[in-house]
């Protein structure tokens, strides 16, 4: 990776600062420059911020409902799965985690995602998505998998203006 950063100008400069970042080691920095091009590109008015709350209109058939309609898990074993720590038991452990363990079976079960309690928001809900696509992609070939998704940014505070 290092060899492909310094044939690129680009790629060279962005490194260059982010290397001089406290905590930027090799591998979050080829991280950041592989999955986000725009990097050094964009204004801090440009991009949303971790935790932005936008609206969408959603045409899924199979969306498992994990919350118990009160933002709250529906029961012990969501519960534990979704508190458990899954960057320790994967990444650490190399273990499965409950989370992922739960996602699996709920795929495999046909669910295109789960409604799930909010991490960000106590009480409030998160939609995770496994199988979807833009909803304006669909065109003659409707054969794609999954929930159709559309986000809703008349303004487009989160899209950029055609």
């Amino acid at each position: 990776m290092a060899g492909f950063i310094a044939q690129d100008q680009l790629l060279s400069e962005q490194a260059r600062l982010l290397n001089a970042a406290p905590g930027i080691g090799p591998t979050v920095l080829a991280t950041l420059l592989g999955e986000l091009p725009e990097l050094g590109t964009l204004c801090r008015r440009k991009i949303a911020k971790p935790g932005t709350l936008a609206p969408y209109r959603l045409d899924a058939t199979a969306i498992a409902d994990l919350t118990d309609g009160q933002g709250r898990a529906a029961d012990e074993r969501i519960a534990r799965a979704m508190a458990a720590p899954w960057k320790a038991i994967a990444g650490i452990e190399g273990g499965l985690p409950p989370s992922w363990a739960l996602a699996q079976e709920l795929i495999a079960s046909g669910a295109e995602g789960a409604l799930v309690p909010s991490a960000q928001n106590p009480g409030g809900t998160a939609l995770i998505l496994w199988r979807w696509h833009r909803a304006d992609e669909m065109g003659a070939d409707e054969s794609r998998e999954g929930a159709a998704l559309e986000l809703l940014d008349p303004d487009h505070v989160l899209t950029p203006h055609p």
